[in-house]
């Protein structure tokens, strides 16, 4: 019984040793190497992990790894940028060797292109990709400004001085001299292939936008008449398949002036001014004879050679009282109003779907205010989007979105003013820090003026009133698109889209009237604020309230097919379109005057004139075009693109309303090539890339060619022959027709070469381009004779040439298997060279006559040859100019005899004399504007966390800062 209990003990013991020996067999180690598919070199520094499990081990500088393993069932993922990742079953190897695929994905990434996409491969366009990733969290209110800096050759300005305030967008360096067009020098947007507006664009959140891209060269002229500003698509989300997703994002910016100006404190600026007007006492009236006149400590003029005080005080001069008051009262206006703005924007959206069906429903708002209290701005808006497959090879999608805007600033309408939203910041500036806008809690009249001016911007007391400028806008949009694969082609497709688009506004100006309080001052010369009460004035801030509503609508059909097949190596893809634009808009501009005091925003609260008005703010016009484009690739190594685009436009004389828009681009990827594939293996990428294409902007008023004519009533109606008054008649306008105007024409070409090095770690990109803009619309004043006598129109005159070179550098890698990052600067150069421009005949052949240079020559004024400091400084210049100027007695500057402590400037037309008028100015820098750009972008990332950093500068310009 026991020997028994015995052995089942140890056979026990035995299978358990057994179970061990093996399980320890198992926990082993195995080697291996990992190589690039392409050429069987090593590969440093990939990453070896059993899966699901963290790992340090990466592969040596041979390519070379080892590591543990605990089961032959164990998966080993070998991962490594640049390249497919890939997963091995252990089994019962101990020798691992494995060769990664390179990941070219970037390469086949679509990007939106002109009515269609394209595989990042095969461009051969200059078109850059916005990484929206990058730019998702920027405090920014509108698309716009969240672009800025992202891409070379794109400028971006305003947007982000106050709420609501638009902003300026560019492609490249596009010129617009005709002032009656309301494209200017705006880019084309496209939003889901559709024609909008910049104000739709900027409605877009950026959690909407799928992808975006701009056309920076020929690929525009698919756009015709409207692409030579360049394009900016964007294409927004659609759901996809799988069980709802819901998404949202919320973020808080802030928004603070890097610096602020620093103003003098009041005696520092009391001084100043004082030295200012005790300069003006010794200026010589007689050239070489010194006047030791000066002012004395209270402000009378002493005269030098006899010692006599003047009876009369300068009344700019501040007295020793005046001085001690100033030293205990300063204020720092600016700095007391300015103050930390905010940036909220939340989004949330649920997409989801199945095969047959997919839909997407999104909602954003966001809200900004200013660094001056009162200024706001918020906009919120819904977007919902649903496609459905009812049967085979046909899909149907209908997309609905409407936005809502507001904003509100101070309204500055003063007398003598102009109504520039800046009035707050240059008031704030100007003031001079010991006066006070209010004494005993009534608004002070400063300066020379009781009715208005500068002066008297009281930003505290408009800020503190309800006078505003700012109101609501609403934009809807419908768009419907079916697609039909037709049976029996394969690749081939039919399109038809239709959208809808209306577009509110009710923009409103309310302004009243201020009684502001006029004291005599204190100090012996006045000027310490306070003492008698001296009148009570009228200010009036507009006393007016006007509306401008506006309303617009329009739309856009296009019908066509799309073809997309390869046969071999052979690649095509082709487009042919049919599109129609419409769009109207009227508005009414309505003012009523004398606002009641205590009176609300509405007309109705008025008892002052009346008026309406339509002009300018009724238009309709219309387009029709042919679109067609053609692409062809062999092997993805040779790249043909052909584009053709017929549009037609109301805009122009029936008979020439119709252009051509042609363009052609070539691509060869020479990295393809056995002789750089087989002998260069750290060369992913070299393609050449060039383009040339037509392309215009129709940028000038509509019906230009016709006769124009006016309504007259009363006497204006044209009585004649003592008729007496006519109550309604029809009388020509004075305006000059123009039949032969046409739409601005842009020859743009480009070179272009892409690179990609090191497993695609490391790109580069390079392009040039040149174009040729001749027949641009042009609004002639400078050059029109007086004696034309009536108004001119828009006419093809004008003839720039645009050109500039772009380098961009991408270098993305990543430190273990957690920690990413990635660097791409980019560095552009711009500028132009005008050949005909509108020059009147008085600065024709000047310096000031720019034909045959760039539009930017600089800032133009007087060039400073230094100070004179002595006065046989001064008699060696008056010997020299003496003879020019016939004698020295007539040696000036500015009217001023030559003397210590001036600027000489340099005598341009050699006449001895530096006079106010501009033939001694010369443009005395070489540029006024940044032609120079770079883009320094980065972002670094670990797990789940990422930081993007977009930033930059431009350098090259000059600006001027107003002084005394």
């Amino acid at each position: 019984m026991n020997l028994k209990f015995l052995r089942k003990i140890s056979l026990s013991l035995l299978v358990m040793l057994l179970v061990s020996t093996v399980l320890f067999a198992q926990d082993r180690k195995v080697t291996g190497k990992v190589v690039d598919q392409s050429d069987g070199t090593g590969i440093p520094g990939v990453n070896v992990s059993l899966k699901g499990i963290p790992s340090n081990v990466s592969t040596n500088a041979d390519g070379v790894f080892t590591i543990q393993v605990k089961s032959n069932t164990d998966v080993l993922v070998f991962s490594y940028i640049g390249y497919v990742r890939q997963q091995v079953t252990v089994g019962t190897q101990s020798n691992i060797n494995v060769k990664l695929v390179s990941d070219n994905k970037n390469l086949d990434d679509v990007v939106i292109v002109g009515y269609g996409t394209q595989k990042k491969g095969s461009l051969t366009g200059s078109i850059s990709t916005i990484e929206l990733k990058k730019v998702e969290d920027i405090p920014a209110l509108n698309l716009t400004s969240a672009l800025r800096g992202t891409a070379p050759g794109l400028s971006v300005s305003g947007g982000s001085q106050r709420p609501g305030q638009g902003t300026t967008i560019t492609i490249r360096n596009p010129v617009a001299f005709a002032k009656d067009g309301g494209q200017g020098t705006n880019p084309l947007f496209v939003i889901d292939d559709i024609i909008r507006t910049q104000a739709d664009f900027d409605a877009l959140d950026i959690n909407e936008v799928e992808s975006a891209t701009v056309l920076k060269d020929a690929e525009a002229a698919i756009y015709g008449v409207q692409g030579a500003n360049g394009v900016i698509i964007v294409r927004t989300k659609r759901g996809k398949q799988g069980a709802p997703k819901i998404n949202f994002s919320t973020s808080l910016g802030t928004s603070n002036a890097t610096i602020l100006p620093k103003m003098m404190n009041s005696s520092q600026l009391g001084n100043f001014l004082n030295d200012y007007t005790q300069a003006s006492a010794y200026i010589q009236t007689i050239p070489g004879t010194p006047v030791n006149n000066y002012y004395n400590a209270d402000g009378f003029l002493v005269t030098g050679a006899t010692g006599a005080i003047a009876s009369t005080r300068n009344p700019v001069w501040y007295t020793p009282d005046e001085l001690a008051y100033f030293a205990d009262h300063s204020h720092n206006y600016l700095e007391e109003a300015f103050n930390t703005a905010y940036v909220f924007r939340s989004a949330l959206n649920v997409s989801g779907g199945n095969d047959k069906v997919i839909y997407f429903l999104g909602g954003d708002y966001v809200n900004q205010n200013s660094n001056f209290k009162g200024i706001n701005s918020y906009k919120y808006g819904l977007r919902a989007s649903v496609e459905a497959k009812p049967a085979k090879g046909l899909t149907t999608s209908l997309a609905l979105n409407t936005n809502i805007n507001y904003s509100r600033s101070y309204w500055y309408k003063l007398t003598s003013t102009s109504e520039s939203l800046d009035n707050d910041a240059a008031s704030l500036q100007n003031i001079q820090p010991w006066q006070e806008y209010f004494i005993d809690g009534n608004p002070v009249v400063i300066g020379g003026s009781n009715t208005g001016g500068n002066d008297n911007i009281n930003f505290f007391q408009i800020q503190n009133s309800n006078n505003y400028t700012g109101g609501s806008s609403t934009s809807t949009n419908i768009l419907g698109k079916i697609t039909y694969e037709i049976p029996g082609i394969k690749g081939l497709t039919a399109t038809g889209t239709m959208n809808k688009n209306l577009n509110s506004a009710n923009n409103k100006q309310f302004g009243t009237t201020f009684t502001y309080y006029k004291y005599a001052g204190t100090g012996a010369n006045a000027h310490i604020p306070g003492g008698t009460l001296l009148a009570t004035y009228k200010v009036i801030n507009g006393d007016k309230v006007r509306l401008t509503p506006t309303f617009a609508n329009s739309y856009q059909l296009d019908a066509g097919l799309n073809y997309d097949r390869s046969f071999g190596k052979h690649n095509i893809s082709a487009v042919a379109l049919f599109e129609q634009r419409e769009t109207n808009s009227e508005g009414v501009a309505a003012e009523s005057t004398g606002v009641v005091t205590g009176g609300l925003d509405y007309q109705t609260f008025t008892t002052g004139a009346q008026s309406s008005s339509q002009s300018s703010m009724v238009s309709q016009f219309g387009f029709q075009s042919f679109i067609s484009r053609l692409n062809y690739d062999y092997d993805n190594k040779y790249l043909v693109q052909l584009i053709y685009r017929a549009d037609g436009s109301s805009r122009f004389a029936p008979g020439r309303n119709w252009g051509s828009f042609p363009a052609v681009s070539a691509g060869w990827v020479a990295s393809k090539e056995s002789f750089i594939a087989d002998n260069f293996k750290w060369v992913d990428l070299l393609k050449f890339r060039v383009s040339v294409g037509l392309t215009g902007t129709d940028n000038t008023r509509p019906y230009q060619y016709q006769a124009n004519y006016n309504l007259g009533t009363g006497t204006s109606g044209g009585a004649v022959f003592n008729e007496g008054d006519r109550g309604i008649a029809i009388r020509p306008n004075v305006a000059i027709p123009n039949e032969f105007v046409t739409w601005d024409h842009v020859l743009k070409t480009n070179y272009g070469v892409d690179m990609a090095f090191l497993k695609n770690r490391l790109s580069f990109s390079g392009e040039y381009y040149w174009n040729k803009g001749y027949d641009l619309l042009t609004t002639l004043s400078s050059s029109v004779p007086a004696t034309i006598g009536g108004t001119v129109p828009t006419e093809n005159y004008s003839r720039v040439n645009m050109f500039g070179y772009e380098f961009s550098l991408g270098w993305r890698d990543h430190i273990g298997k957690d920690f990413t990052y990635s660097f791409s600067p980019f560095y552009t150069w711009m500028d132009n060279k005008n050949i005909k421009i509108d020059v009147s005949s008085g600065i024709a052949g000047t310096v000031q006559d720019l034909s045959g240079q760039s539009s930017d020559a600089g800032v133009l004024g007087y060039r400073s040859l230094g100070i004179i400091r002595t006065q046989a400084d001064a008699d060696a210049l008056i010997a020299q100019r003496a003879a020019a100027a016939g004698g020295a007695q007539n040696v000036k500057i500015f009217g001023q005899a030559l003397q210590p402590g001036m600027i000489n400037y340099e005598d341009v037309n050699g006449d001895g004399i530096i006079s106010t008028d501009t033939k001694d100015q010369s443009y005395i820098t070489k540029r006024q504007s940044n032609h120079n750009s770079l883009g320094l972008n980065f972002s670094v990332g670990y797990k789940g966390f990422n930081m993007n950093v977009i930033m930059g500068m431009s350098w090259g310009g000059w600006t001027a800062i107003d002084g005394l």
